[in-house]
Protein backbone atom coordinates (compact mmCIF):
# COMPACT_ATOMS: atom_id res chain seq x y z
CA UNK A 1 0.00 0.00 0.00
CA UNK A 2 1.49 3.34 -0.98
CA UNK A 3 1.41 6.28 1.91
CA UNK A 4 0.53 9.68 1.17
CA UNK A 5 1.44 12.68 3.33
CA UNK A 6 -1.04 16.08 3.17
CA UNK A 7 0.91 18.76 4.43
CA UNK A 8 -0.92 21.90 5.34
CA UNK A 9 -0.21 25.25 7.03
CA UNK A 10 -3.42 24.81 9.35
CA UNK A 11 -5.98 22.49 9.89
CA UNK A 12 -8.68 24.80 8.70
CA UNK A 13 -7.78 23.92 4.98
CA UNK A 14 -8.07 20.40 5.14
CA UNK A 15 -11.69 20.70 6.32
CA UNK A 16 -12.49 23.49 4.13
CA UNK A 17 -11.27 21.95 0.84
CA UNK A 18 -9.40 18.50 1.01
CA UNK A 19 -11.37 15.58 2.72
CA UNK A 20 -13.26 14.70 -0.71
CA UNK A 21 -9.13 14.15 -1.95
CA UNK A 22 -8.00 12.60 0.67
CA UNK A 23 -11.19 10.04 0.26
CA UNK A 24 -10.39 9.43 -3.03
CA UNK A 25 -6.98 8.66 -2.28
CA UNK A 26 -7.99 5.88 0.36
CA UNK A 27 -10.29 4.59 -2.35
CA UNK A 28 -7.81 4.11 -4.88
CA UNK A 29 -5.31 2.09 -2.27
CA UNK A 30 -3.94 4.78 -0.68
CA UNK A 31 -3.09 5.22 3.13
CA UNK A 32 -3.32 8.91 3.67
CA UNK A 33 -1.57 10.97 6.97
CA UNK A 34 -2.11 14.69 7.14
CA UNK A 35 0.48 16.89 9.49
CA UNK A 36 -0.51 20.62 9.78
CA UNK A 37 -0.95 23.06 12.89
CA UNK A 38 -4.72 22.51 14.74
CA UNK A 39 -6.18 25.86 14.22
CA UNK A 40 -9.44 24.41 13.70
CA UNK A 41 -10.40 20.65 14.75
CA UNK A 42 -10.04 18.26 12.14
CA UNK A 43 -13.82 17.09 11.36
CA UNK A 44 -12.29 13.23 11.38
CA UNK A 45 -15.76 11.91 10.96
CA UNK A 46 -15.78 12.99 7.15
CA UNK A 47 -12.99 10.68 6.38
CA UNK A 48 -13.78 7.24 5.18
CA UNK A 49 -10.71 5.62 6.92
CA UNK A 50 -8.26 5.88 9.60
CA UNK A 51 -6.25 9.18 8.68
CA UNK A 52 -3.59 9.93 11.26
CA UNK A 53 -3.21 13.63 11.76
CA UNK A 54 0.18 14.72 12.92
CA UNK A 55 0.32 18.31 14.38
CA UNK A 56 2.93 20.30 13.57
CA UNK A 57 3.96 23.55 14.44
CA UNK A 58 3.42 25.76 11.22
CA UNK A 59 2.63 29.17 11.36
CA UNK A 60 1.09 31.74 8.70
CA UNK A 61 3.30 34.18 9.06
CA UNK A 62 6.30 33.17 7.09
CA UNK A 63 9.16 34.28 9.18
CA UNK A 64 8.78 32.30 12.54
CA UNK A 65 10.93 30.11 13.67
CA UNK A 66 8.03 27.94 14.34
CA UNK A 67 8.17 26.93 10.63
CA UNK A 68 11.71 25.93 11.09
CA UNK A 69 10.68 23.18 13.98
CA UNK A 70 7.84 22.23 11.78
CA UNK A 71 10.68 21.36 9.05
CA UNK A 72 12.20 19.14 11.58
CA UNK A 73 9.05 17.66 12.43
CA UNK A 74 8.31 16.67 8.74
CA UNK A 75 11.74 15.60 8.57
CA UNK A 76 11.38 13.12 11.73
CA UNK A 77 7.80 12.03 10.14
CA UNK A 78 9.54 11.26 7.06
CA UNK A 79 12.77 9.50 8.14
CA UNK A 80 10.23 7.35 10.34
CA UNK A 81 7.12 6.78 7.71
CA UNK A 82 8.88 6.62 4.31
CA UNK A 83 6.35 8.07 2.59
CA UNK A 84 5.68 7.20 -1.52
CA UNK A 85 4.05 10.97 -2.25
CA UNK A 86 4.40 14.02 0.77
CA UNK A 87 1.50 16.39 -1.19
CA UNK A 88 2.06 20.22 -0.05
CA UNK A 89 -0.87 22.86 0.10
CA UNK A 90 -0.74 26.36 1.68
CA UNK A 91 2.78 29.10 0.89
CA UNK A 92 4.01 28.49 4.16
CA UNK A 93 3.66 24.87 4.50
CA UNK A 94 4.40 24.57 1.25
CA UNK A 95 7.97 26.18 1.26
CA UNK A 96 9.14 24.63 4.18
CA UNK A 97 8.06 21.39 3.61
CA UNK A 98 10.11 21.20 0.15
CA UNK A 99 12.81 21.65 1.56
CA UNK A 100 12.72 17.87 3.25
CA UNK A 101 14.80 17.11 -0.32
CA UNK A 102 17.53 19.08 0.48
CA UNK A 103 18.20 15.62 3.03
CA UNK A 104 16.26 13.02 1.43
CA UNK A 105 16.34 13.98 -2.22
CA UNK A 106 14.24 10.81 -2.93
CA UNK A 107 11.21 12.40 -1.40
CA UNK A 108 8.31 12.96 -4.00
CA UNK A 109 6.65 15.84 -3.37
CA UNK A 110 3.55 17.64 -5.06
CA UNK A 111 2.47 21.27 -4.71
CA UNK A 112 -0.66 22.14 -5.01
CA UNK A 113 -0.89 25.74 -5.30
CA UNK A 114 -4.36 27.49 -4.81
CA UNK A 115 -2.97 30.68 -6.14
CA UNK A 116 0.73 32.34 -6.00
CA UNK A 117 0.92 35.31 -4.22
CA UNK A 118 2.38 37.59 -7.09
CA UNK A 119 -0.31 37.99 -9.55
CA UNK A 120 -0.89 40.60 -11.95
CA UNK A 121 -1.11 43.60 -9.97
CA UNK A 122 0.30 42.51 -7.33
CA UNK A 123 2.83 45.19 -5.04
CA UNK A 124 6.70 45.24 -5.89
CA UNK A 125 6.89 43.87 -2.89
CA UNK A 126 4.67 40.63 -3.63
CA UNK A 127 6.52 40.17 -6.85
CA UNK A 128 9.99 39.75 -5.40
CA UNK A 129 9.20 38.07 -2.50
CA UNK A 130 7.06 35.36 -3.56
CA UNK A 131 8.33 35.02 -7.32
CA UNK A 132 12.03 34.81 -5.84
CA UNK A 133 10.93 31.84 -2.98
CA UNK A 134 8.90 29.85 -5.94
CA UNK A 135 11.43 30.08 -8.63
CA UNK A 136 13.94 28.52 -5.68
CA UNK A 137 11.66 25.77 -4.81
CA UNK A 138 11.22 24.49 -8.22
CA UNK A 139 14.15 22.02 -7.85
CA UNK A 140 12.71 20.64 -4.61
CA UNK A 141 8.99 19.99 -6.63
CA UNK A 142 8.04 16.41 -8.68
CA UNK A 143 4.56 18.01 -9.73
CA UNK A 144 2.77 21.30 -9.47
CA UNK A 145 -0.71 22.06 -9.54
CA UNK A 146 -2.41 24.97 -10.32
CA UNK A 147 -5.92 25.99 -10.79
CA UNK A 148 -5.87 28.97 -12.82
CA UNK A 149 -4.53 29.85 -15.96
CA UNK A 150 -2.27 33.22 -15.49
CA UNK A 151 -0.01 30.67 -12.64
CA UNK A 152 -0.05 27.78 -15.76
CA UNK A 153 1.90 30.59 -17.27
CA UNK A 154 3.68 31.60 -14.14
CA UNK A 155 4.67 28.18 -13.15
CA UNK A 156 6.44 28.12 -16.07
CA UNK A 157 8.46 31.01 -15.84
CA UNK A 158 9.23 29.61 -12.49
CA UNK A 159 11.43 26.52 -14.55
CA UNK A 160 9.03 24.20 -13.72
CA UNK A 161 9.19 21.50 -17.01
CA UNK A 162 5.57 22.11 -18.26
CA UNK A 163 5.32 18.17 -18.49
CA UNK A 164 5.26 18.72 -14.60
CA UNK A 165 2.68 21.33 -14.45
CA UNK A 166 -1.25 20.39 -14.19
CA UNK A 167 -3.87 22.65 -14.35
CA UNK A 168 -6.88 21.46 -12.78
CA UNK A 169 -10.40 23.68 -11.78
CA UNK A 170 -10.12 24.26 -8.23
CA UNK A 171 -10.75 21.92 -5.66
CA UNK A 172 -14.07 20.60 -7.01
CA UNK A 173 -17.96 20.92 -5.41
CA UNK A 174 -20.52 19.18 -5.15
CA UNK A 175 -23.41 19.73 -7.51
CA UNK A 176 -25.94 21.67 -5.62
CA UNK A 177 -29.55 20.27 -7.09
CA UNK A 178 -31.69 21.46 -3.98
CA UNK A 179 -31.17 23.38 -1.28
CA UNK A 180 -32.94 23.36 1.95
CA UNK A 181 -34.29 27.21 3.20
CA UNK A 182 -33.06 26.12 6.77
CA UNK A 183 -33.55 30.00 8.06
CA UNK A 184 -35.50 33.11 5.93
CA UNK A 185 -32.25 35.71 5.96
CA UNK A 186 -34.27 38.45 4.68
CA UNK A 187 -36.77 38.45 7.79
CA UNK A 188 -34.00 37.77 9.77
CA UNK A 189 -32.58 41.28 9.18
CA UNK A 190 -35.44 43.03 8.08
CA UNK A 191 -34.88 42.78 4.10
CA UNK A 192 -38.15 42.97 1.97
CA UNK A 193 -38.78 39.92 -0.26
CA UNK A 194 -39.24 42.76 -2.70
CA UNK A 195 -35.63 44.15 -2.04
CA UNK A 196 -32.76 43.60 -4.09
CA UNK A 197 -29.73 41.90 -2.52
CA UNK A 198 -26.30 41.15 -3.14
CA UNK A 199 -24.36 38.84 -1.07
CA UNK A 200 -20.47 38.36 -0.31
CA UNK A 201 -19.05 35.19 1.44
CA UNK A 202 -15.64 36.19 2.09
CA UNK A 203 -13.38 36.32 5.19
CA UNK A 204 -13.60 39.83 6.26
CA UNK A 205 -9.72 41.36 5.55
CA UNK A 206 -8.21 43.54 3.23
CA UNK A 207 -7.50 41.19 0.24
CA UNK A 208 -11.49 40.33 0.21
CA UNK A 209 -11.73 43.95 -0.41
CA UNK A 210 -15.63 44.42 1.21
CA UNK A 211 -14.91 48.38 1.21
CA UNK A 212 -15.10 48.50 -2.70
CA UNK A 213 -18.72 47.64 -2.18
CA UNK A 214 -19.58 49.98 0.37
CA UNK A 215 -18.05 52.66 -1.49
CA UNK A 216 -20.56 51.57 -4.31
CA UNK A 217 -23.54 51.56 -2.05
CA UNK A 218 -22.61 54.85 -0.49
CA UNK A 219 -23.49 56.56 -3.98
CA UNK A 220 -26.44 54.14 -5.15
CA UNK A 221 -28.66 54.20 -2.07
CA UNK A 222 -29.85 57.38 -2.70
CA UNK A 223 -31.64 56.11 -5.55
CA UNK A 224 -31.99 52.86 -5.24
CA UNK A 225 -32.84 52.65 -1.30
CA UNK A 226 -33.87 48.90 -2.04
CA UNK A 227 -30.67 47.59 -3.04
CA UNK A 228 -29.46 45.36 0.27
CA UNK A 229 -26.05 43.64 0.63
CA UNK A 230 -25.24 41.11 3.14
CA UNK A 231 -22.23 40.43 4.29
CA UNK A 232 -21.00 36.84 5.27
CA UNK A 233 -17.94 35.75 6.71
CA UNK A 234 -16.03 36.90 9.72
CA UNK A 235 -12.09 38.58 9.85
CA UNK A 236 -9.75 40.98 10.99
CA UNK A 237 -11.49 43.80 9.64
CA UNK A 238 -15.00 43.25 10.88
CA UNK A 239 -14.74 46.43 13.05
CA UNK A 240 -13.24 48.40 10.50
CA UNK A 241 -15.80 47.73 7.89
CA UNK A 242 -18.74 48.42 10.96
CA UNK A 243 -17.34 51.57 11.50
CA UNK A 244 -17.15 52.31 7.51
CA UNK A 245 -20.86 51.43 7.50
CA UNK A 246 -22.16 53.61 10.32
CA UNK A 247 -19.88 56.11 8.84
CA UNK A 248 -21.45 56.07 5.04
CA UNK A 249 -24.89 55.64 6.56
CA UNK A 250 -25.42 52.17 5.28
CA UNK A 251 -26.90 50.86 8.42
CA UNK A 252 -30.64 49.91 6.62
CA UNK A 253 -28.65 48.77 3.83
CA UNK A 254 -25.88 46.63 4.75
CA UNK A 255 -25.74 44.18 7.18
CA UNK A 256 -23.02 41.80 8.70
CA UNK A 257 -24.52 38.61 9.22
CA UNK A 258 -20.78 36.75 10.58
CA UNK A 259 -20.27 33.02 10.01
CA UNK A 260 -22.76 30.82 8.70
CA UNK A 261 -23.76 27.33 8.67
CA UNK A 262 -26.66 28.01 6.28
CA UNK A 263 -24.75 29.93 3.31
CA UNK A 264 -26.48 28.04 0.77
CA UNK A 265 -29.67 28.93 2.48
CA UNK A 266 -28.59 32.85 2.36
CA UNK A 267 -27.76 32.22 -1.22
CA UNK A 268 -30.20 31.27 -2.57
CA UNK A 269 -32.06 34.21 -1.34
CA UNK A 270 -30.14 36.59 -2.71
CA UNK A 271 -30.24 38.18 -6.46
CA UNK A 272 -26.85 38.03 -6.56
CA UNK A 273 -23.54 37.06 -5.59
CA UNK A 274 -20.66 39.26 -5.54
CA UNK A 275 -16.95 39.28 -4.49
CA UNK A 276 -14.39 42.06 -4.65
CA UNK A 277 -10.95 40.60 -4.08
CA UNK A 278 -7.85 41.78 -5.12
CA UNK A 279 -6.26 38.22 -5.60
CA UNK A 280 -8.18 35.15 -5.94
CA UNK A 281 -6.82 31.37 -7.08
CA UNK A 282 -10.23 29.64 -7.66
CA UNK A 283 -12.88 30.69 -5.49
CA UNK A 284 -14.81 28.52 -3.73
CA UNK A 285 -17.85 30.70 -2.79
CA UNK A 286 -18.75 31.72 -6.56
CA UNK A 287 -18.43 28.31 -8.16
CA UNK A 288 -21.27 27.46 -5.27
CA UNK A 289 -23.15 30.38 -6.19
CA UNK A 290 -23.24 29.11 -9.80
CA UNK A 291 -24.23 26.08 -8.95
CA UNK A 292 -27.36 27.77 -7.19
CA UNK A 293 -27.83 29.33 -10.92
CA UNK A 294 -26.93 32.95 -9.12
CA UNK A 295 -25.29 35.98 -11.50
CA UNK A 296 -21.70 37.34 -10.26
CA UNK A 297 -20.57 40.29 -9.99
CA UNK A 298 -16.84 40.47 -9.50
CA UNK A 299 -13.43 42.14 -9.32
CA UNK A 300 -10.98 41.44 -12.60
CA UNK A 301 -8.41 38.57 -10.78
CA UNK A 302 -6.89 35.89 -12.25
CA UNK A 303 -9.50 33.34 -10.13
CA UNK A 304 -12.76 35.11 -10.97
CA UNK A 305 -11.60 35.40 -14.35
CA UNK A 306 -12.01 31.88 -14.60
CA UNK A 307 -14.99 31.40 -13.56
CA UNK A 308 -16.98 34.60 -15.02
CA UNK A 309 -17.63 35.36 -18.60
CA UNK A 310 -18.62 39.24 -18.74
CA UNK A 311 -22.38 39.62 -19.90
CA UNK A 312 -23.03 35.86 -20.20
CA UNK A 313 -22.94 34.65 -16.11
CA UNK A 314 -21.88 37.75 -14.64
CA UNK A 315 -20.19 40.87 -14.69
CA UNK A 316 -16.24 41.84 -14.37
CA UNK A 317 -15.05 45.51 -13.20
CA UNK A 318 -11.79 46.73 -12.24
CA UNK A 319 -10.53 46.31 -8.49
CA UNK A 320 -10.76 50.07 -6.65
CA UNK A 321 -13.02 51.31 -9.51
CA UNK A 322 -16.09 52.28 -7.68
CA UNK A 323 -17.89 53.91 -10.89
CA UNK A 324 -17.33 50.88 -13.04
CA UNK A 325 -18.74 48.87 -9.78
CA UNK A 326 -21.73 51.49 -9.58
CA UNK A 327 -23.05 50.81 -13.36
CA UNK A 328 -22.41 47.43 -13.03
CA UNK A 329 -24.49 47.01 -9.65
CA UNK A 330 -27.48 49.20 -11.50
CA UNK A 331 -27.75 46.91 -14.56
CA UNK A 332 -28.00 43.73 -12.55
CA UNK A 333 -30.46 45.65 -10.42
CA UNK A 334 -32.33 47.23 -13.45
CA UNK A 335 -32.46 44.25 -15.55
CA UNK A 336 -33.99 40.92 -14.17
CA UNK A 337 -33.91 38.84 -17.44
CA UNK A 338 -30.65 39.25 -18.12
CA UNK A 339 -29.79 38.05 -14.11
CA UNK A 340 -32.16 35.24 -15.04
CA UNK A 341 -30.44 34.47 -18.67
CA UNK A 342 -26.75 34.83 -16.11
CA UNK A 343 -27.89 32.33 -13.37
CA UNK A 344 -29.06 29.70 -16.28
CA UNK A 345 -25.14 30.20 -17.81
CA UNK A 346 -23.34 29.83 -14.68
CA UNK A 347 -25.08 25.96 -14.06
CA UNK A 348 -24.12 25.47 -17.63
CA UNK A 349 -20.58 26.59 -16.81
CA UNK A 350 -19.90 24.88 -13.39
CA UNK A 351 -19.91 22.02 -15.02
CA UNK A 352 -16.43 21.65 -15.50
CA UNK A 353 -15.93 22.30 -12.03
CA UNK A 354 -17.34 19.35 -10.14
CA UNK A 355 -15.93 17.44 -7.98
CA UNK A 356 -16.09 14.21 -9.83
CA UNK A 357 -14.62 15.79 -12.39
CA UNK A 358 -11.63 17.59 -10.17
CA UNK A 359 -10.98 13.97 -8.70
CA UNK A 360 -10.19 12.18 -11.85
CA UNK A 361 -7.85 15.34 -12.57
CA UNK A 362 -6.10 14.20 -9.60
CA UNK A 363 -5.71 10.54 -10.37
CA UNK A 364 -4.04 11.81 -13.19
CA UNK A 365 -1.69 13.81 -11.54
CA UNK A 366 -0.73 10.48 -9.12
CA UNK A 367 -0.35 8.12 -12.53
CA UNK A 368 3.03 10.13 -13.28
CA UNK A 369 4.46 9.84 -9.96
Amino acid sequence: MKKVLYVTTVSRTINAFLIPHINHLIDMGYQVDCACSIDKPINSGLFNSDVRIFEVSYQRVPFSSKNFRALRQIEELYKNEKYDVIHVHTPVAAFFTRLLKRRFPEAKIIYTCHGFHFYKGASIDKWIMYYNAEKLMAKYTDRIIVINEEDFKNAKKLGFQEENIFKINGVGIEEITKVQIVSDIREEVGISKKDFVITVVAEVNKNKNQIQLLKAMRKLVHRHADIKVLLVGEGNMQRAIKKKIDKYKLNHNVFMVGHRTDVYSIMSQSDVIGLFSKREGLPRCLMEAMSLGKPLLVTDNRGSRELVIPNMNGLIVKVGDIKETCRAISKLYEDEKSRISMGSCSKSIIKRFTLDSILKQLEDVYSTI
